[in-house]
């Protein structure tokens, strides 16, 4: 089951490679790597469907089968969305790719739960590091959403590029909790979730370089797509992260 729930997060975020790549103009380079997003789509659909059919026949744990139910839901509304003929409003597609990105990271939340737990831990983990636990997804989450809005053009570049700079120094918090934790999962995703973050901060500046020296179009379709992708790496790596702090605290078993 873990390795069908990694096949599924795997063709999500094939999704984030294909979706940059038809959402401008249809003149922009490599916009026919964008014509197999919806079918790409469909078979994640598929693909979630079968995950939840499976646990619901091992009738496991009723949480994890309203959450595999509830990212079936949210593909579907997001495929709806997608299928909005032209013009498509920005307020549709900004939330389809806020969507994308939230049902991501339930894919990969989902590769942790139904994975082997490697046994009983402290769980004493220190106010810091629950802290950082709780809060960090939905910094990530509003920087992911300034981007989406200011790649769709609702709001413009300067909320975007401010935020970025206090989710960096978050980093230090981060850094700072997870350095000296317990568990070495836990230090092993700190590290993991500030490589990641650290690289899609620098391809937002490079981004807003490209695009004030007016770069060549090929360059800049193709920095958006690493840009949008790594974008959705980083918010999953911050809920990996968060649930691999608060497992410590869970005591319901794991698939085996």
């Amino acid at each position: 089951m873990r390795r069908y729930a990694i096949v599924v997060a795997t063709c999500t975020a094939l999704l984030f490679v294909t979706g940059p790549a038809v959402s401008g103009n249809e003149a922009r380079p490599l916009y026919t790597l964008g014509q197999c997003h919806i079918w790409l789509g469909a078979v994640v659909g598929v693909l979630t469907a079968g995950l939840a059919v499976w646990l619901w026949r091992l009738k496991e744990r009723a949480w994890l089968q309203r959450l595999v139910w509830v990212a079936l839901g949210v593909n579907i509304i997001e495929g709806l969305l997608g299928l909005v003929p032209e013009p498509i409003p920005a307020s549709v597609r900004v939330s389809h790719s806020l969507l994308g990105q939230l049902f991501f990271s339930t894919t990969v939340a989902l590769v942790l739960f139904v994975s082997k737990d490697s046994g009983p831990r402290a769980a004493k983990n220190g106010k810091l590091l629950n802290f950082v636990a709780m809060t960090t997804p939905a910094l990530v989450l509003s920087q992911v959403a300034l981007g989406v809005a200011f790649r769709h053009g609702i709001v413009g570049m300067a909320p975007h590029v401010v935020w970025a700079f206090v989710v960096a120094l978050w980093f230090i918090l981060v850094i700072a909790a997870t350095r000296n934790a317990k568990q070495i999962e836990v230090r092993r995703a700190g590290v993991a979730f500030t490589v990641v973050a650290s690289v899609q901060i620098f391809l937002g500046f490079a981004l807003f370089l490209m695009q004030a020296v007016d770069a060549d179009p090929i360059f800049l379709i193709v920095t958006t797509i690493v840009h949008a992708t790594t974008a959705a790496f980083t918010l999953a790596a911050s809920v990996a992260m968060s649930i691999l702090i608060l497992r410590t605290r869970w005591n319901a078993p794991v698939l085996a």
